[in-house]
């Protein structure tokens, strides 16, 4: 069947998808004050990571915080404590491919954790009294809103459900027989 642009027409669609895309992975080095002077570090650790995201023109900002433990040695390497400390971070993510035409009224912003902030070393400094802990993480945003997809239809009152049947199994016959 052969058409022509008479019989072409189109429809509006409104439907929620991705209207833009971020991402940005980044390493921050922290100070923490332990109550001792530090001799030398056991282990360090990240956890209770929290975050919450807005959209503030083309880019996503995220708040985030969460608690560094560092378990350290004093007193000569005679007795050990953990040193506890909750940071807080501003990330602004620029967005790929922003929609600019999408409802601005409907947009959500979705964040995806890549990679949680994760410690990649704990040093004491050079003066004895603080710990530098640098930290990693890596944070992926998505903006959701509503939007419009145009999509081309045609007539097609005189094809009958039997002429759909056949096309969809000769398709299937030409693709099986490419496979081979």
């Amino acid at each position: 069947m052969v058409l022509s642009s008479k019989d072409l027409s189109y429809r509006e669609i409104v439907a929620n998808a991705v209207v833009g895309r971020g991402s940005k992975y980044s390493q921050t080095t922290y100070t923490i004050r332990p109550a001792n002077r530090p001799t030398t570090i056991g282990g360090c650790w990240i956890m209770n990571h929290t975050y919450d995201a807005e959209l503030v023109g083309d880019y996503v900002e995220v708040h985030g915080r969460f608690d560094i433990n560092v378990w350290y040695s004093y007193n000569g390497n005679s007795e050990t404590a953990v040193a506890k400390d909750t940071v807080s971070y501003v990330e602004q993510i620029a967005l790929r491919d922003l929609d600019t035409t999408a409802d601005r009224d409907s947009r959500e912003v979705q964040v995806k954790v890549v990679q949680n902030p994760n410690c990649l070393d704990a040093t004491v400094t050079g003066n004895g009294s603080e710990i530098l802990v640098r930290c990693e993480k890596e944070l992926a945003v998505e903006v959701v809103g509503r939007t419009k997809l145009c999509v081309v239809t045609c007539e097609l009152a005189e094809k009958k459900e039997e002429d759909f049947l056949e096309e969809d199994e000769e398709l299937l016959e030409e693709v099986d027989m490419e496979e081979r």
